[in-house]
């Protein structure tokens, strides 16, 4: 007997993006591959004082464990970007990006590692660039970023570059460690804002 429902097409993903290079006046911002598992990267995730503020235990990583959570990464609907010290070539942080194909967000989570880096607009000027990759070249049409409440120097970044707040999730995660919960902001930004700033040559 003839099977009366047909097989499903095959699901063909979608195809791996080639690599990105983008630069900003002090900065190089880069897909990362397992190559680029850096010493500095390794001293971050066992430093409190960088962990804490995105919720994220202390760990001591070994870095064949640090290139493969790169090979995550898929540049389909998961990108992680290195920021480079453009003149020392030091690696200073990093970006992951989560994207929504069907939706067209994308969320943002950075990390400045290298304290030396710490208010110096780095997170300003090297997000102005993946801004314009996303939102021009991949075509999304808003970006997201979920810092915790507690974190004030990615709160100010956010309001800095006009992202709009858009809610507070209370409670919404546990603390690293702990039982207590923590307050969660979402901030918003739409293809549509970013241009009008963009025109209005005030984007950082």
């Amino acid at each position: 007997m003839k099977n009366p429902i047909p097989a499903a097409p095959p699901v063909t993903p979608a195809p791996v993006a080639p690599p990105v290079k983008l630069e900003t006046k002090n900065y190089i911002v880069r897909t990362l591959t397992p190559q680029d598992a850096s010493d500095n990267w390794l001293r971050w995730a066992r430093d409190p004082e960088i962990m804490n503020p995105i919720n994220t235990p202390m760990m001591e990583m070994k870095r064949e464990q640090l290139q493969n959570y790169i090979r995550t990464f898929d540049r389909r609907s998961r990108y992680v970007f290195g920021i480079f010290d453009k003149k020392s070539g030091e690696h200073v942080g990093f970006y992951q990006l989560k994207l929504s194909l069907n939706q067209r967000t994308v969320t943002f989570n950075v990390l400045i590692g290298e304290k030396s880096h710490w208010g110096r607009n780095a997170v300003l000027e090297t997000r102005e660039v993946l801004l314009d990759f996303f939102f021009e070249k991949c075509g999304m049409e808003k970006a997201i970023g979920m810092p915790l409440a507690r974190n004030f120097p990615m709160i100010y970044n956010y309001k800095a570059q006009g992202w709009r707040l858009e809610g507070t999730l209370r409670g919404h995660c546990r603390a690293a460690g702990g039982d207590k919960r923590l307050d969660q902001y979402q901030f918003g930004l739409l293809r549509s804002d970013w241009r009008t700033r963009a025109k209005k040559g005030s984007l950082t």
